[in-house]
């Protein structure tokens, strides 16, 4: 995850937030394989995230490859990707979705537009 968010194609933001230590973020790498067979269709950063959630009886998974959370609702994980996340926070008054979603449209992340409709009408 760290390498995704500090890669040169990842938003100059987020590379500079990612390179300076926070306190509040521990850095972990999942320890072992897992059985399923499926973890090895996915890419390295998901098959890492679903071991470490796995490991560590994660509440929630945040994933937005389809491959990647289709197989971890099958291991029985909790998931929600980046929209589901900012819709949470919106829901709490931490962050306005309408100006979150612009911000994000400026970003690499994609996504059609019909679901970010959808949820701003929630």
């Amino acid at each position: 995850m760290r390498d995704e968010l500090a890669h040169p194609q990842a938003p100059e933001t987020v590379r500079k937030w990612i390179d300076v230590p926070l306190l509040w973020l521990e850095a972990r790498s999942p320890t072992g394989r897992s059985a399923h067979k499926e973890l090895e269709a996915l890419d390295e950063g998901e098959r890492a995230a679903l071991l470490l959630a796995i490991f560590l009886s994660a509440d929630l998974l945040l994933v937005d490859d389809r491959a990647g959370a289709r197989v971890a609702r099958r291991m029985g994980l909790r998931v929600t990707g980046t929209l589901g996340l900012l819709q949470f926070a919106a829901e709490r008054g931490l962050v306005d979705l309408a100006d979150t979603f612009e911000s994000l449209k400026r970003t690499n992340f994609r996504c059609r537009q019909e679901i970010m409709d959808r949820l701003l009408l929630n």
